[in-house]
């Protein structure tokens, strides 16, 4: 379906999270807006988020959270290693919290606020999920009288003068191309974590990383850019989802709820390497991004369980409280029929053996058993004089059978590609604006972050789109 009209204030290039804010927001402008979404249903990724940051918010004064922004400024500047940009990560964290009141507002229901982990408590959880939010932008942005088109990707940008002054789309159905004339193009693809190629610029050795996303983040937005004339910037960072199972056979959501996954990653009891050696603290997935890296510095990752464990974890209840995962229940009820069932299918991601020697042989791990003697031994002293893993995370493995799991690195996006200024206006190599095109969400995101995501700024990839989509529809109005 061709969009309506020939020519609008505003074309859009994504119907993300981003977009979405962007497209109510040029509503309430009184902009002519049109939304291009390459694939057949609107919310992209937005659609899978937890919730988003804020500062100051309606539901932070109500709890009487006090967060002193010019502390939280530093904290992720350092955090950044200074490369994310000050000035823009100011007018992010200075804003944010007016644009938790702004949805809230327009009908978006937060559940509650707070902490994840050891984080500020900047996250808004989502009522009903990324979804909910999702749909409640949507039905804002139709009922303003944005129009959408699905299945319709942008190929290229038209300039004139060195302005951009237009889209040539393409039907994603036919191949049939056409031209759209705009005043203004924002660019809001979500980034390019399902884009191999770009992800091997960020990350050499990414064969055990595992796109956890809707699949269109291919870097569209960046790559449009680039064409005309847009500054290759840092690719900033991935967020990492910390330990995943790494399977071959099957796309990485289909472990996403798996409470084996859960348990493997999320208990902090033991991983090693290839060769069987332990080589990180577990609860290191208390940072799920600085979890990834730490899998990603072995040649191969095994979590070993023990039976005790699953025993426990299946009838007691957790060692440690589920912080990066789509499930959070108090014990693992389904642990120990899905590790039958597995094993059933002889899946190669898990391998059960009666004794540790058998499961090393099994595996090819020959520093295993040491490697449990000398970590028993550890949690026999209550010390981890090794790694400085947190007491109450120290977890023995005696009773057979044992338990090993093959992980890898989830990746739920990408960072970077393009610079923008404060108005998220996409930059060239000089640091002068492309005159009118704009970047948003995880396209421009890159100014945030160093190598690493920020999840001490728990919902800050939500909370940025939100703030960028509304932040560069306010700036292109007071420009013209």
């Amino acid at each position: 379906m061709w969009p309506k009209a020939k020519q609008y204030d505003l074309v859009i290039v994504g119907g993300g999270l981003s977009g979405l804010v962007a497209a109510v927001s040029a509503r309430e402008q009184q902009l002519s807006t049109l939304v291009l979404e390459k694939g057949r249903s609107i919310g992209g990724d937005g659609n899978y988020v937890e919730g988003a940051m804020g500062v100051d918010s309606y539901l932070q004064k109500a709890a009487g959270i006090d967060i002193n922004p010019t502390e939280l400024l530093q904290d992720e500047l350092a955090y950044s290693h200074y490369e994310a940009n000050a000035p823009h990560l100011k007018k992010y964290i200075d804003a944010s919290g007016g644009v938790i009141d702004w949805l809230h507002n327009l009908g978006v229901k937060f559940a509650k606020v707070g902490p994840q982990g050891k984080s500020w408590s900047t996250i808004h959880t989502f009522a009903g999920g990324g979804h909910a939010a999702v749909q409640t932008l949507y039905a804002n942005a139709t009922q303003a009288g944005a129009e959408f088109v699905t299945s319709v990707s942008a190929q290229r940008l038209q300039q004139h003068d060195g302005h951009v002054t237009g889209v040539v789309i393409m039907d994603e159905n036919t191949g049939q191309t056409h031209e759209i004339a705009a005043k203004n193009v924002l660019l809001a693809t979500g980034g390019y974590v399902d884009n191999p190629d770009l992800v091997k610029t960020r990350v050499a050795d990414n064969h055990r990383l595992m796109a956890v996303s809707d699949g269109k983040s291919t870097g569209d937005g960046m790559q449009l850019a680039w064409q005309v004339g847009a500054k290759h910037y840092s690719m900033g960072a991935i967020q990492y989802g910390g330990g995943a199972i790494y399977d071959k056979t099957q796309p990485p959501f289909v472990h996403m709820a798996s409470q084996l996954a859960a348990a493997a990653t999320q208990e902090a009891i033991l991983w090693v390497n290839e060769r069987g050696e332990r080589f990180v603290n577990e609860d290191v997935n208390d940072n799920m991004c600085h979890a990834g890296s730490a899998i990603l510095t072995q040649a191969r990752t095994f979590s070993i369980l023990d039976q005790a464990a699953v025993d426990h974890l299946t009838n007691v209840g957790l060692y440690k409280e589920v912080g990066n995962s789509p499930i959070s229940p108090e014990k693992f009820d389904q642990l120990t029929s899905e590790i039958d069932d597995t094993l059933k299918q002889h899946a190669k991601y898990l391998t059960s053996a009666a004794t540790l020697a058998e499961l090393a042989e099994k595996l090819n791990l020959p520093a295993l058993p040491a490697t449990v003697a000398r970590y028993n031994d550890i949690v026999a002293h209550g010390q981890d004089a090794d790694f400085g893993k947190a007491a109450d995370y120290l977890t023995g493995l005696h009773q057979g059978p044992f338990y090993g799991v093959e992980l890898g690195v989830g990746m739920a996006c990408a960072l970077g590609g393009l610079r923008v200024d404060n108005q998220n206006a996409v930059l060239n190599d000089h640091g002068y604006p492309v005159p009118g095109l704009y970047a948003v969400g995880n396209d421009a995101a890159g100014m945030l972050v160093g190598d690493t995501y920020a999840v001490t700024l728990p919902g800050s990839t939500a909370g940025y789109a939100a703030f960028s989509g509304r932040n560069a529809v306010l700036s292109m109005v007071n420009a013209s």
